[in-house]
């Protein structure tokens, strides 16, 4: 039954007691709520806001299978006890009960769980570096998994040189995103994200990664050297801009162009063939 039609029910229904059908549960809700806990039984009761209608709502539940002891209970004590239809039932003849404001007020709200926090997200991360440190852990993990199962000639040479590189990246950019070391990590991260790249094709050509596999890889390695030009050119404006600041001299035109070429030249693209 929709919450709608529900509070609908509950709008009209006096000294009565509305359950209604959740699958396998049975619910009374708000004063249906109040009622059942006070004169049938308590259970755990729920509170929160239901932002389709606008409002806070209270209700508690029982298992169907409860269903016959609650009506024995009903009629034990005086109640009638009428099945309206497979989804509502009508509990009545409830007596004149005071207190439910006072029970609203009390329920208390669950505070919803904290998330939890990603374990391998490192803490006060910069928002810049922050894509291509989850990139390059997914890319460590995807590394792992393929070098595992390797003949021992090649799990524990290149298969171990593939998976060094990959950690070395990731504890680069984990070092970086905490501020523990600065930018120059990042030209550091490319060089190795190249030796990767030439190893994983080694691998590829050995036969101990398919061709299927060697693309993906590839395909996340390029997006993780993507990520990190992006911040390289992020950083670097940034300390242009600082230094401008800081002083009134500039460099030449032609001093710039090289000093340029110079930071950028290890995040050029490799051609693979």
């Amino acid at each position: 039954m929709k919450t709608e039609n529900i509070l609908s029910i509950e709008e009209s229904s006096g000294n009565r007691i509305n359950l209604v059908r959740d699958r396998l549960f049975w619910q009374a809700w708000n004063r249906s709520a109040f009622l059942f806990a006070t004169h049938i039984k308590s259970y755990q009761v729920h509170k929160r806001f239901v932002q389709k209608v606008n409002q806070e709502v209270a209700w508690l539940g029982f298992p169907s299978s409860a269903l016959p002891a609650i009506q024995k209970t009903a009629e034990e004590k005086g109640f009638s006890f009428e099945q309206k239809s497979n989804e509502h039932i009508i509990i009545g003849n409830v007596a004149q009960t005071i207190g439910y404001e006072e029970w609203w007020a009390g329920i208390v709200k669950k505070k919803p769980k904290p998330s939890q926090p990603d374990f391998h997200q490192p803490k006060n991360v910069q928002d810049g570096i922050l894509p291509a440190y989850k990139t390059a852990y997914d890319l460590s993990l995807h590394i792992h998994r393929a070098t595992l199962k390797m003949p021992r000639e090649f799990r524990y040479e290149l298969g171990a040189r593939v998976r060094n590189h990959s950690m070395d990246i990731l504890e680069n950019l984990h070092l970086m995103a905490n501020n523990v070391q600065g930018k120059p990590e990042l030209t550091e991260s490319a060089a190795i994200i190249h030796k990767l790249r030439v190893d994983i094709r080694v691998l590829k050509d050995l036969h101990q990664i398919g061709i299927e596999q060697w693309g993906f890889l590839n395909q996340q390695i390029e997006s993780l050297l993507n990520l990190l030009r992006a911040e390289f050119c992020n950083a670097n404006s940034r300390i242009a801009g600082a230094t401008l600041k800081q002083s009134s001299g500039t460099l030449p035109p032609a001093a710039m162009q090289e000093s340029k070429q110079k930071r950028f030249g290890v995040f050029s693209r490799e051609t693979t063939s």
